[in-house]
């Protein structure tokens, strides 16, 4: 069981992470991971420390395609670690209303994150960052031996 402070914590971390993102506010994004923190995209690509997550999420931000996307992260399973911070499985979704195409309501991607927080003051920063598209044929399934 995780202390109900630290549950809001992490819930408000990740919700400030989705807006700013969603703002394309890469400066509010960056000041919620560690400056050595890492994140891997969705092709496997890894980033280590803010200057080059900053550089992935200015080219993100920057596609045409992004603007007017909102990041959904749900079910959320927080877990604590050894260190007092908490690792952390969820789902993400990626919606977009397309006004220009005759308000066509889309589905843009889907799947799945393992991040890793640290304590930072009152609250805490991703140390590590890795999400990964949710599909059928390369989702953590345990039948086939292939969890993540």
């Amino acid at each position: 069981m995780i202390d109900i402070g630290d549950h809001f914590r992490v819930r408000n971390l990740i919700t400030d992470y989705v807006w700013k993102l969603d703002m394309a506010d890469i400066e509010g994004v960056l000041d919620l991971f560690l400056p050595d923190g890492i994140f891997e995209d969705t092709a496997g690509t890894v980033y280590h420390g803010r200057e080059e997550i900053g550089g992935y999420f200015r080219m993100l931000t920057n596609l045409p395609a992004f603007r007017g996307r909102q990041h959904h992260i749900d079910n959320l399973r927080i877990e604590p670690d050894a260190g007092g911070g908490y690792s952390v499985r969820s789902y993400w979704t990626v919606t977009k209303w397309r006004t220009a195409e005759n308000h066509v309501k889309m589905i843009e991607s889907l799947g799945h994150s393992l991040d890793v927080l640290v304590r930072h003051g009152d609250g805490f920063l991703f140390a590590e960052r890795r999400v990964h598209h949710w599909r059928d044929a390369d989702c953590p399934w345990v039948p086939d031996g292939t969890a993540v």
